[in-house]
């Protein structure tokens, strides 16, 4: 892409798409299309009716900055700011995870238990961007929330989240560890989480994009991945209310596991499931309490 031409809308992204495309980006069309309008701040539909359009050599360059960053393994989403989640559009950046096509699954299961009148309110432990509590808030209007997050720069992004799709005022947040921000007579009827379930030494070999620029934080799940999980099932089992529901997203090979986990905090073991994702693997582990 040459600094001496000038160049039509249409003519810098199909040179950016080919120039990304020979970097072996996938789906280097999509992400050049995103690009640009973040760097136009349009839509990203409007490009298509911009095509003939002039760029200024400010638009050009800030667009090849958006490039440069993803071409050094910067993820799409902290580049444009947005990431798409369900039926969302939401504020990330690197304090907080990308949100994942499988937490979605999380969400569509909740929301089968809570019904239209939720029995109680929910709690997102380890809200991260706040992608399940915000979606859970838009999707179920009846609903009350409160998420926790140990991260103080998390919450901050959840709340932004929250404001940007008008459910501030349903959902109540708390920084601190797991359910340790809530009074200890605290009950719910569903209890969401996402924790960080990779294990340690598994973190140097995740995608560049991921190991790089991702918060350690929301992914360690120290030696087999499940140190926080192992936490987290007897304190929900205390704070949940009598058949009350908890959902927790699982890596590969970890659903057994925290099936008998479930079972050995006192939750009904005929309750006790695993959903799998849409590749196949058990992803979502949930059970309840013994009910009234």
């Amino acid at each position: 892409m040459s600094d001496e031409r000038t160049w039509k809308l249409l003519e810098l992204l199909r040179e950016a798409t080919q120039f990304l495309s020979s970097k072996g980006l996938e789906s280097s069309r999509l992400e050049a299309e995103w690009m640009l309008s973040s760097a136009l701040d349009i839509r990203r539909i409007d490009l298509y009716l911009q095509f003939e359009k002039v760029l200024t050599g400010t638009e050009v360059e800030s667009f090849r900055s958006l490039v440069r960053q993803r071409l050094a393994g910067r993820p799409l989403q902290y580049i444009t700011g947005d990431a798409g989640f369900r039926l969302l559009d939401l504020t990330v950046d690197e304090r907080v995870l990308v949100p994942r096509p499988e937490t979605e699954i999380l969400v569509e299961e909740a929301l089968t238990h809570l019904g239209e009148q939720p029995a109680g309110q929910i709690l997102d432990v380890g809200c991260g961007s706040g992608a399940i509590a915000v979606s859970v808030a838009r999707e179920c209007e009846a609903a009350r929330l409160v998420a926790t997050d140990l991260s103080s720069a998390a919450i901050a992004v959840a709340r932004v989240n929250a404001e940007r799709h008008s459910v501030a005022e349903r959902i109540r947040f708390f920084c601190g560890d797991l359910l340790a921000p809530l009074a200890t007579d605290a009950r719910f009827a569903v209890i969401l989480s996402n924790p960080p379930y990779i294990a340690s030494t598994d973190i140097p070999t995740l995608q560049p994009e991921i190991r790089d620029h991702e918060p350690h934080l929301a992914l360690d799940g120290g030696a087999d991945g499940l140190d926080v999980v192992r936490r987290l099932v007897p304190l929900a089992a205390r704070h949940l209310l009598p058949a009350g529901r908890l959902l927790i997203e699982v890596g590969a090979g970890q659903s057994d596991v925290v099936e008998s986990l479930l079972e050995d905090s006192g939750f009904d073991a005929s309750t006790i499931y695993t959903r799998a994702d849409l590749t196949g693997i058990p992803r979502v582990v949930t059970g309840a309490t013994p009910g009234r």
